[in-house]
């Protein structure tokens, strides 16, 4: 109980956010503010420190983002437009593409193909919608709200869709491992 009150072991009490902080996201090389996937988590430190730390999970909620960790690297991160849970606010922050800048909230279901690609796999259920793209070394998700606006990005290295019973469970009816995009 103490250890909760006081944050033991939680990497981040020490973290001080920088002063006018700004964030810019690429989604092709994931990264956050330049720092890649795969980066040990002390280079985040600019994020200041987390509001709720989890084990391998740290939340950022004025920010709409997340970092995932084990080890002390960070292997995903989150970016929440649109928090039905009304924890996190909005991303305010940029996001890129292939080098060029991307207004994503102009960025439709509609308009998911043209913009990154044909997705390996899009599940959809009676709350959303997971377009799943697979690139070496990453996976991305865009989670949809069912009216087709983005809620979240997810970039993972270690993705979900490498897993059989995964992908056994989204019903996937494609080839293991797929065409690599970028």
């Amino acid at each position: 109980m103490l250890d909760f009150i006081f944050r033991r072991g939680n990497p981040t009490n020490n973290w001080r956010r920088s002063a006018g902080l700004t964030l810019s996201v690429a989604l092709d090389e994931p990264s956050i503010n330049g720092i890649p996937l795969n980066s040990p988590l002390n280079r985040f430190s600019s994020l200041g420190r987390d509001d709720r730390s989890q084990s391998g999970f740290l939340s950022y909620f004025d920010l709409g983002v997340t970092l995932d960790y084990e080890d002390g690297i960070v292997d995903g991160y989150s970016i929440v437009l649109d928090d039905e849970f009304v924890e996190f606010q909005p991303y305010r922050g940029t996001f890129s593409w292939k080098g060029k800048q991307l207004d994503i909230y102009q960025v439709t279901s509609d308009d998911l193909a043209a913009t990154f690609g044909q997705w390996y796999w899009m599940d959809t259920d009676d709350d959303e919608s997971i377009a799943f793209y697979e690139y070496k070394g990453h996976e991305m998700q865009i989670e949809l709200t069912l009216t087709g606006s983005i809620k979240r990005f997810n970039l993972i290295t270690k993705p979900v869709m490498a897993d059989p019973e995964c992908r056994a469970g989204y019903k996937v009816d494609k080839p293991w491992p797929p065409q690599y995009g970028l």
